[in-house]
């Protein structure tokens, strides 16, 4: 029987394989193959009067149709997916067109468009061939009037899809949304479920280090696999990376309380040459905050969608800051690694923007008040990055507005901001 932390990872394993375009086109054909194949299993089962009222020239026109139709819905969908992504990539960020890729509702929409290609072509092959008997079609045309639906249905959403694939906001919201879980996530669990290093009785047990096996940024810890190491091995692990950070190859990852034989905690450490959002919160932010540094450059000038990231930026720190944590007690008691820097998380999203938009007042202005509403909701190292921002702000501010008016009224919402930090 598997155990409960292999069938965890298992869980994590199927979750990022799903989001993966070629998987889900890949399970949607070999469904369409099984339904196909099937009706020589199900021929026994169906009575002779309904066989009758059945044939193949009854089912065949409409099966020819949905071979022809789909491959050109499919072949059109995917090239307008393609397009739309590469759009907004040079619109907002690139980073968004990673967070497009794992759309799971437009991968379904397209997987359903395939393999109601391929169900047809196997289903065609088959009559010709003389394989179908009447029974067989009797089971072939329930199935395909299940296809008919599942294609009318996504249809009618990927129709929906459409009118927003290769909006703005439509990668607005979806990179909201990213950020919005890994910060829940991070939130609930704050040190990926591990112990604070505070917790681990003096630094100067864990004598040796792992290191980085290749270079690149860390994507997911296995805090499971850890966790199962460190029992079989009888010792603790202190985590020196969090997922986001850029690691060198050779680079210290871990450190542990004993070297074993057999113990390889590095390994639990999945390092790309990119960034994922689901351990990672800064991840979707930065990625925001990018879109926003984008609309600000003089090639596109655009200061109405700095503000809506602001707007943005500023409720999902305001609601990170509202929930409530449910790691008491830590899951893993022999691991140790340090928070989220919630002031690291301010400067991926906000940085940017208060650095290319210093001579847009309306956005510095914004940028001010959403930072003074967040001080005191943060934790304290929040706190004095926002500090820090204001002060980047004032002094930025100063050389780049053009107009005596321009700096008052920023003057005026850095005084109103530091009364309501003070």
């Amino acid at each position: 029987m598997p155990s409960p932390t292999g069938l965890t990872q298992f869980a994590s394993w199927l979750r990022r394989t799903s989001r993966i375009l070629w998987v889900r086109v890949a399970l949607m054909s070999a469904l369409a193959v099984v339904a196909a194949l099937s009706a020589l299993l199900l021929d026994p089962l169906i009575p002779p009067m309904t066989q009758q009222r059945f044939s193949a020239q009854s089912i065949l026109p409409v099966l020819t149709i949905l071979a022809n139709g789909m491959l050109a819905v499919a072949t059109f969908s995917l090239g307008v997916m393609v397009s739309s992504h590469r759009t907004l990539a040079q619109q907002a960020t690139p980073r968004i067109h990673r967070l497009l890729l794992e759309d799971t509702s437009t991968q379904t929409m397209l997987a359903t468009f395939i393999g109601a290609f391929v169900y047809a072509l196997v289903a065609i092959i088959l009559f010709n061939i003389g394989a179908y008997s009447s029974g067989a079609s009797v089971v072939v045309f329930i199935a395909t009037l299940g296809v008919v639906l599942a294609i009318v249905v996504s249809l009618v959403r990927w129709i929906a899809r459409l009118t927003r694939l290769g909006s703005l906001d439509y990668a607005l919201d979806q990179a909201e949304a990213a950020a919005a879980e890994a910060l829940a996530y991070a939130h609930a669990m704050p040190r990926l479920g591990a112990r604070p290093p505070e917790a681990a009785a003096g630094a100067e047990r864990f004598g040796e280090t792992f290191g980085a096996a290749s270079s690149g940024y860390v994507q997911r810890i296995d805090m499971d696999g850890l966790q199962e190491q460190a029992d079989s091995h009888g010792q603790e692990f202190l985590l020196l990376a969090r997922p986001g950070d850029l690691v060198l190859a050779g680079q210290p990852l871990l450190k542990a309380t004993a070297l074993l034989p057999g113990c390889t905690p590095e390994a639990c450490f999945e390092i790309a040459s990119s960034r994922s959002h689901d351990q990672d919160p800064r991840y979707g932010v930065q990625a925001l905050g990018e879109t926003a540094s984008r609309a600000l450059s003089p090639g596109i000038n655009d200061p109405g969608t700095a503000l809506e990231v602001i707007a943005r930026l500023e409720r999902l720190c305001w609601d990170y800051a509202r929930l409530e944590p449910v790691e008491d007690p830590p899951k893993y008691g022999r691991l140790y690694l340090h928070e989220l820097n919630s002031g690291l998380l301010l400067r991926a999203g906000f940085e940017a923007i208060a650095r290319d938009g210093a001579g847009f007042v309306e956005v510095q202005c914004a940028l001010v008040e959403a930072l003074a509403t967040l001080h005191g909701r943060l934790p304290p190292d929040a706190d004095d990055t926002i500090t820090q921002l204001l002060e980047d702000i004032r002094e930025r501010t100063a050389r780049a507005l053009s107009t005596g008016h321009e700096k008052t009224r920023i003057e005026a919402a850095l005084a109103k901001a530091t009364l309501a930090a003070g």
